[in-house]
C-alpha cells in the first residue's frame, strides 16, 4: 500500500494529468487506512506547496468516484469525514477561468526517481505555467519532456557522477528545472542557468528562493542570448578561473526543435568549448523531426563535434518512480565532445 500512495502522491504534487494517475483499485480505496493516508498525504490543507484548488478538485472527485463505485456493503464500508470535509470545502472554492488557469503560475513539486539504494526523496519546487504559449511567443515557463527525461538521467549515480563537484551551465533553462535539481541535490560546484527571456531568469530566482536549504544554493540564474558573451556577475566567483568564466560541463534540454535555430547552436557549442573551458556537453532531444535532428547531427560532424548516444532510456511510463513524462515520442541523450 504504501508503495501506490507514494506514487499517487507524487504525481498529484507534479500536477500529472488525472487520467494518467496510478489510483489504487476501488477495492483498495475503500480501506479506511488507506483513505486516511489519501488525505494525510494529499489532502491535508497544512501540506506545501498544494495543487490549484481547480487540479485538487478533479483528484478528489475522482477517487471519491471509484471509492463510491467499490462499497460493497454500505454499513462497513464508507468514505471517510475527513476526505468527505476536503471535497465540501474545495467544491465551495471559486474556480478561475479557462484564461486565468492558463496564465497562472502554479507550484509544482518534482521528485526524483527511486534509486536502488534507498536515499531522502530528492524533491524541487518549480514555478511554471502549464499554458504552452505565454507572451512573447516563449515555450520557456513549462518543464517539457525531454528536461525530465535528462533529469530522470542525472538522478541516476551515471548521471550524477558527470555533474558531481563540476562546474556546469545549462542552455535554455526555461523553469531551472534541472539545474535547480543539480544545485540542490546532485553536488554541482556551481550551475549557472540561462535563458535569452528575462522574465524566466527572474522566475527562476524565485524558484531558487522556493529551493532554499540552510546553506547557499550554487544556482545562478543568467540571461544569455547565443551569440553573445555571457555576462559574469559577482555570485559566479566559484565559477571562474582567474577572471575568466570557466564550466566543465554543458546541459541542455529540447534545444533542437527549429532547423534555423542550428548553426546558432552549433555556435554556441562551439564556444563553450573554446572560450569557456567545456569539455563535455550533454543534450536530451525529443525526436519529434527526425529531419530536424539529422540537420544537427550532420553539422555537429561538419564542425568537428563528435556525438555519442549514451545507453540511457527512458523508464516506461506506468513504471516510473518520479519525473514522470511521457513517452509516447522517443527522447534520446547524447553526448558531445570535441573530435
Amino acid at each position: 500500500m504504501a508503495g501506490s500512495i507514494r506514487t499517487l502522491a507524487v504525481q498529484y504534487f507534479q500536477l500529472v494529468d488525472p487520467p494518467q494517475l496510478a489510483l489504487p483499485p476501488g477495492n483498495v480505496l475503500v480501506e479506511p487506512a488507506v483513505q486516511q493516508a489519501l488525505y494525510e498525504h494529499m489532502f491535508d490543507e497544512t501540506l506545501t506547496p498544494l495543487p490549484p484548488t481547480t487540479y485538487r478538485t478533479r483528484v478528489l472527485k475522482q477517487i471519491l468516484a471509484r471509492i463510491e463505485e467499490s462499497i460493497t456493503d454500505p454499513e462497513e464500508d464508507e468514505i471517510l469525514d475527513t476526505l468527505m470535509d476536503s471535497w465540501g470545502n474545495l467544491v465551495i472554492q471559486p474556480k478561475p477561468s479557462a484564461l486565468q488557469q492558463a496564465q497562472q503560475l502554479s507550484h509544482i513539486k518534482y521528485t526524483a526517481p527511486l534509486q536502488s539504494t534507498p536515499i531522502t526523496e530528492r524533491t524541487i519546487t518549480i514555478l511554471e505555467s502549464r499554458g504552452l504559449i505565454l507572451s512573447g511567443g516563449t515555450t520557456g515557463n513549462r518543464t517539457w519532456e525531454a528536461a525530465l527525461h535528462l533529469g530522470s538521467f542525472l538522478a541516476s549515480p551515471a548521471g550524477e557522477a558527470l555533474v558531481h563537484g563540476k562546474r556546469v551551465i545549462e542552455l535554455g533553462a526555461g523553469t531551472g528545472f534541472l539545474s535547480l535539481f543539480c544545485a540542490r541535490h546532485l553536488g554541482v560546484k556551481g550551475i549557472v542557468a540561462t535563458d535569452r527571456e528575462p522574465f524566466l531568469i527572474e522566475n527562476m530566482r524565485e524558484c531558487a528562493r522556493l529551493n532554499k536549504t540552510d546553506g547557499d544554493l550554487p544556482f545562478y540564474p543568467a540571461v544569455w542570448n547565443w551569440g553573445t558573451a555571457l555576462e559574469q556577475t559577482p555570485e559566479m566567483g566559484s565559477m571562474t578561473e582567474g577572471e575568466k568564466l570557466e564550466f566543465d560541463v554543458a546541459l541542455g534540454a529540447d534545444l533542437i526543435y527549429d532547423t534555423d535555430l542550428v548553426p546558432l547552436l552549433i555556435s554556441t557549442v562551439h564556444d563553450l568549448f573554446s572560450n569557456y573551458g567545456v569539455r563535455l556537453f550533454i543534450i536530451a532531444a525529443t525526436l519529434r523531426n527526425e529531419d530536424t535532428f539529422r540537420t544537427f547531427l550532420t553539422a555537429c560532424e561538419d564542425n568537428d563535434l563528435t556525438v555519442e548516444v549514451l545507453p540511457f532510456e527512458s523508464t516506461p511510463a506506468e513504471e516510473q518512480t518520479g519525473f514522470f513524462h511521457s513517452t509516447s515520442i522517443p527522447i534520446r541523450t547524447y553526448k558531445i565532445s570535441r573530435a
